[in-house]
């Protein structure tokens, strides 16, 4: 229908605004077809039992959909906006539309009147799923040839204006704007006689062909191949073969390449030419001098980082990404879920590029992982055509078998498939025509195939590259004209691998454009067409290597707060003061401090001298244990802090009775004894040895008042309170919060730190950042592997819950005492009482 004949139809039934929609966003895109298919002012029933009816702007309807069109949109409906009962109403009239069966667009007057390109693209972004309206705004025909749709438009005129000044050209756009389709339109213009297409793969060259045969089927005679399998300069055709379609590997070759004169071709085009700064593109470059070489890429970022546009005279003719594409509606929506994946990739090797597949095989192949992702393809994408892209050979046929055994039609397509006498150009045709529901693939499919309907990716392989990961994503952005595909579901499992802040890149998007739902424990993004959910986890590990990645410290992620306390732990840990808890520097083994306090427990009284002891402890210590150093008696420093020696090298109750249960090698009883003595000691000035004895300045004794394992105890156990389950901290939190505490009475202040640092948004640069002002030595932490409550690793402690009544029991004896000023602590005269509480087998709550 014209546009005329439209409006003195309907003109009565539009206001202004609908008239604005109608011409400048509708007409714009869908035509004169378009205004076929589309009616204002449509009543629908309310279907309340009451003859009244709904009113909607506009109506779309096609063979397979209806729209409806709100053109002031609902947002000028909000509660405030509007009465409690209007709301109501329109809130109903939303709901009746899906029970209807519409599919409901909701444009604003400032869309429309303000901003119509944006108007045009949520427009667009809702409805390009319906093949007949799609087809409308990208100029699909099944009967005609191709017409170049609104972007290929501006890279033809961007072309034909660069021709001016320059002989070369790179174009990028995403994948499914029609790159070749839009090379062919421009060879068309230039009215180029003899062609070169050159790609690097043989299987992307046959659908490169079939596009030229239908742009332009009276030149189909002048069209050959020329790869390793098939050269058209036979004597028969060679001199009638003016479009050449051709890999790479077979021109780069001498013998090959030496048949062509350097001016032999109007026009080149160099698809993917991301892999242009490759040798073997070097040297096609450097050779062909034709009228004009085009580089065609989605991805114009390379993985090496070399500026491919040096190849083409620095010339970037024209640039539309992903998601630029997405946006504006020539690619489906997108919808990323990042999964947090059950491998460990700390132990897999990686040689800061990529991951070792034997190791990665190794990790990958297991029944755990497989159940879950088989779980996850079931729940999110059933029925969807897809393809899986798989870390190795071995990998890709294990994930098609077990696939296979839970009733799916699958394939894996690889280099060894013509070991089973096909090869992959066949089992690409055959996934291609629908025989199959999956594709489980290695190093194929990545770029350059064309299949429209894949509604879903399955990434099960760590992404060591954003411009791949693109590409991949490409595979399935498409839209379709033959299945209503509404979006593509992308499914990515992702572990801790070195590489997983490149997903973000190759999104564009930071973590900081994420949002965090607490309630499911999600982080998502959501804008333009493209809906990206992360697992917390995943978000977590993204932030962990990008603040890994560099030690540079972003000072703008740093609160005042956060650098006001730095600037507290920077101070108290500076050299000269040491305002921490601290065990000294000499041996603390007790392993070592164990097995010497046996071999002088019986030597005692025979050792004449000091020296003669020192000398007898250096030596058996070097004889047992050659990697650790123990200078005499003066490293026996730590069993004089627990208690089991004096300062005169006696052996006080406790030394004794731990001694014969070593002797007896009774680990129960060792470890009750060490975790007694352990929660006994605390920052005692000529125990501890704080205090600068050389200057006198420090008085750490008048400063710390804790008994630092209780307090260990109190902080985990507080944090329960709070909702953290795990009983649990780390190294870094003892280091940077628990040790500067000096009195018990910091309990709450030091647990609201910790809060404050787990729920920190950029926790790993705060981290950085508080290492940095962080100057003590830190050897307090290896001492709590002694304790028989904890589960201790070289990160973190953690107490089970089996012993969490218990150690509450222990906490509520102890702040009993504390609060009636009977923890002996306080009586800094009486030193004597201390030492001999230390050495007797007396528990501290009693």
């Amino acid at each position: 229908m014209k546009l005329e004949s439209f409006l003195t139809l309907h003109g009565t039934k539009m206001g202004f605004l609908e008239k604005s929609f109608l011409i400048n966003i509708f007409y714009k895109d869908y035509g004169e077809r378009g205004l076929d298919l589309i009616n204002p002012e449509v009543n629908i029933p309310r279907n309340d039992g009451s003859d009244r009816k709904w009113r909607i702007d506009f109506v779309i309807q096609t063979k397979k959909n209806k729209f409806a069109i709100e053109t002031d949109g609902f947002n000028y409906h909000a509660p405030g906006k509007v009465s409690k009962t209007r709301f109501n109403e329109l809130t109903e009239k939303g709901n009746e539309l899906t029970r209807q069966g519409y599919v409901r667009i909701n444009l604003t007057r400032d869309q429309i009147e303000i901003e119509p390109n944006e108007a045009i693209f949520q427009l667009r972004r809702a409805i390009n799923f319906d093949n007949e309206l799609a087809s409308l705004f990208l100029k699909w025909s099944k009967d005609k040839k191709p017409q170049p749709h609104e972007v290929q438009i501006k890279v033809l005129e961007a072309l034909k204006e660069t021709r001016k000044k320059h002989k070369r050209g790179l174009v990028a756009l995403a994948t499914g704007l029609g790159k070749t389709y839009l090379a062919i339109f421009d060879t068309l213009k230039f009215k180029a006689k003899k062609i070169l297409f050159i790609v690097h793969q043989d299987h992307i060259l046959k659908q490169a062909k079939n596009s030229f045969e239908k742009m332009i089927p009276e030149r189909i005679k002048e069209m050959g191949f020329y790869t390793g399998k098939e050269k058209f300069n036979s004597k028969k055709n060679s001199n009638q073969i003016n479009i050449i379609f051709s890999t790479i590997q077979t021109l780069t070759k001498d013998k090959n390449l030496k048949i062509f004169k350097k001016d032999e071709f109007d026009y080149i085009i160099v698809d993917e030419s991301h892999h242009t700064a490759a040798p073997s593109y070097v040297k096609i470059m450097s050779y062909f001098t034709p009228k004009f070489f085009l580089g065609l890429t989605a991805t114009p970022d390379r993985m090496d980082k070399k500026d491919i546009l040096e190849f083409y005279e620095n010339n970037l003719v024209f640039q539309m990404d992903q998601e630029e594409a997405i946006k504006q509606g020539y690619l489906s929506k997108l919808i990323y879920k990042g999964m947090i994946d059950n491998v460990d990739y700390t132990n897999i090797t990686y040689n800061g590029f990529k991951y070792d597949v034997n190791d990665l095989n190794k990790n990958l192949i297991i029944e755990k992982r497989d159940k879950a992702i088989i779980n996850k393809y079931e729940e999110l994408a059933n029925n969807r055509r897809s393809i899986a892209f798989c870390a190795s050979i071995e990998h890709a046929n294990h994930c098609e078998k077990i696939f296979r055994k839970k009733g799916y039609k699958t394939l894996s397509i690889h280099s060894e498939a013509s070991k089973k006498n096909t090869d992959n150009q066949t089992l690409i045709e055959k996934f291609d025509k629908g025989n199959y529901q999956i594709a489980f693939v290695v190093d194929m499919l990545n770029e350059g195939i064309d299949i429209p309907d894949i509604e879903c990716i399955l990434m099960l392989r760590p992404t060591e590259s954003q411009t791949i990961l693109k590409q991949q994503m490409g595979r399935g952005l498409r839209l379709s004209p033959s299945t209503e595909k509404k979006d593509l579901l992308v499914l990515d499992f992702i572990g801790n691998y070195k590489s997983s802040p490149q997903i973000l890149d190759s999104l564009g998007i930071n973590t900081g454009d994420l949002i965090y739902d607490k309630e499911k424990d999600i982080y998502y993004y959501d804008n333009d067409g493209r809906i990206v959910i992360f697992d917390e986890e995943v978000v977590d590990i993204f932030k962990y290597f990008k603040s890994t990645s560099t030690r540079t410290i972003n000072e703008n992620l740093i609160s005042n707060d956060w650098r006001n306390y730095g600037t507290f732990i920077k101070d108290s840990s500076a050299k000269g003061k040491n305002l921490y808890w601290s065990v000294g520097k000499k041996n603390n083994h007790l392993e070592v401090h164990l097995f010497i306090l046996e071999k002088i427990y019986s030597k005692y009284s025979n050792f004449k001298t000091k020296s003669e002891m020192d000398e007898y402890i250096k030596k058996i210590t070097k004889k047992n244990y050659p990697s650790k150093t123990m200078e005499g008696n003066r490293a026996l420093f730590l069993s004089k802090l627990l208690g089991f020696i004096n300062e005169e090298n006696k052996f006080t109750n406790q030394g004794k009775k731990l001694i014969l249960n070593y002797k007896n090698r009774n680990k129960e009883k060792i470890k009750n004894i060490l975790s007694q003595q352990h929660e006994k000691f605390f920052f005692w000035n000529d125990l501890f040895s704080l205090t600068d004895r050389h200057s006198g300045k420090r008085n750490v004794d008048e400063l710390f008042k804790i008994f630092p394992i209780f307090f260990i105890y109190q902080v985990i156990l507080k944090l329960r309170e709070f909702g953290y389950k795990k009983n649990e901290l780390t190294k870094f939190e003892i280091d940077n919060f628990l040790i500067f505490c000096q009195n018990h009475s910091d309990l709450d202040q030091v647990v609201g730190n910790i809060i404050k640092y787990r729920s920190y948004g950029e926790i790993y640069e705060l981290e950085k950042f508080l290492k940095a002002n962080n100057r003590m030595d830190s050897r307090f932490f290896s001492i709590l592997k002694n304790i028989k409550y904890f589960n201790f690793n070289k990160k973190k402690i953690a107490i089970s819950e089996n012993y969490i009544d218990e150690i509450s029991n222990k906490i509520k004896k102890f702040n009993q005492r504390y609060a009636n000023n009977k923890v002996i602590f306080f009586d800094k005269t009486n030193p004597k009482k201390y030492k001999k509480f230390l050495g007797e087998d007396i528990d501290l709550t009693n």
